[in-house]
């Protein structure tokens, strides 16, 4: 049974209060799954020779941890990117990765503001219904898949950590809104997710985080007449709609890779 692995990363503004302004109507969980012999054997052998190229002098130097905003602002290690040539190489190349690695994506978005209007009476909590959103798509590629999986994130703070360990037992043990208990165990691994520091520099968090702010900007894009962004992440976008968003058996990911709440 081939075993996986769901990167997760929350983009937008994930907690409960929210108002008319879009940084703080909106809010997603986007993962990116990926076969675990894939990525030790393949994915991040070159994951660090893409970043050892670009951000490294010599072999010895340690490799920087990539993070698309400091990245966008060219801060720190990725200093060099202020140069339009060398991000115009750097494109190229990051480009070249995101079409040719093995990898799916799942994109949970919710509008805040219009499922309240139309969920008068509810009194849930955003973040949970995009966890529970987003664990249950991976359960289902996980049975079309033919295998069973874990789910990892990166550390923010120790209330929001708590919370997705407390979310995460909760689904693994009394199951979801749609699937019961003991189908979500017969694919999930474990019932602890793994939430890891940023220094410990897992590559498959990394990818997450660079995917995260795209996939949740096209998928405001398409469902709430959001705005254009940056080129390059709209060229990566056409590559996650064409070929990385989990589908359905027709190739529709709506529903399915990118969902879109209320």
């Amino acid at each position: 049974m081939p075993s996986y692995r769901m990167f997760i990363d929350d983009t937008g503004n994930v907690n409960s209060k929210t108002d008319e302004h879009p940084q703080n109507r909106y809010a997603g969980i986007v993962g990116a799954i990926m076969n675990l012999d894939y990525v030790y054997t393949r994915f991040e052998p070159s994951f660090d020779k893409l970043r050892r190229k670009f951000f490294c002098d010599n072999d010895d130097e340690p490799m920087p941890i990539l993070h698309l905003r400091r990245m966008k602002k060219a801060e720190g290690r990725f200093h060099q990117l202020k140069d339009k040539d060398f991000r115009a190489e750097w494109e190229k190349y990051c480009f070249r990765m995101y079409e040719r690695a093995q990898y799916t994506v799942i994109a949970v978005c919710v509008d805040k503001l219009r499922f309240l209007e139309l969920h008068e009476n509810w009194d849930g909590n955003f973040y949970r219904l995009l966890v529970g959103n987003a664990i249950e798509r991976y359960f289902y590629f996980l049975k079309n898949s033919g295998g069973d999986g874990d789910v990892m994130c990166e550390a923010t703070n120790p209330n929001l950590d708590n919370n997705l360990k407390e979310l995460y037992r909760e689904f693994y043990h009394d199951g979801s809104d749609h699937i019961k208990a003991h189908a979500l165990q017969s694919r999930l691994s474990t019932n602890e997710i793994k939430i890891q520091p940023k220094s410990d520099d897992i590559r498959g968090l990394q990818l997450a985080d660079m995917l995260a702010s795209t996939s949740f900007s096209h998928c405001k894009r398409i469902y709430a007449d959001g705005p254009d962004y940056d080129a390059f992440a709209m060229k990566v976008a056409d590559v996650l709609e064409r070929d990385k968003f989990y589908r359905d058996r027709h190739g529709n990911p709506h529903g399915y890779g990118r969902i879109w709440r209320p």
